[in-house]
């Protein structure tokens, strides 16, 4: 069993489109869409394809982690602003 982090939820190629009542649904972009033809379709021009569709608790082997998210990124870059602001201003005690 892979560790939490690698799910597909913390995936960067994975978008979430969707829930059930046991969890998230996705869609996962590491690869092309499938293309489909079903029975109903064999005599048909209509063609489509869809990108694999899985839960946010599943992995594979191609898990590559989602980048910060940008919130999260300005929050913690304000905090660092904060803190380096108060260090030159003689606010926080060197240790």
């Amino acid at each position: 069993m892979p560790k939490v982090t690698s799910l597909c939820e913390n995936c960067k190629y994975w978008i979430e489109t969707g829930g059930t009542d046991t969890g998230l649904v996705g869609e996962c972009r590491r690869n092309s869409p499938v293309p489909i033809l079903s029975e109903n379709q064999a005599n048909s021009n209509l063609r489509y394809a869809l990108w694999p569709v899985t839960a946010d608790k599943q992995w594979c082997g191609d898990f590559e982690k989602r980048p910060m998210a940008t919130k999260e990124l300005m929050r913690r870059m304000a905090a660092i602003e904060k803190l380096e602001s108060q260090r030159k201003g003689g606010k926080v005690k060197q240790q």
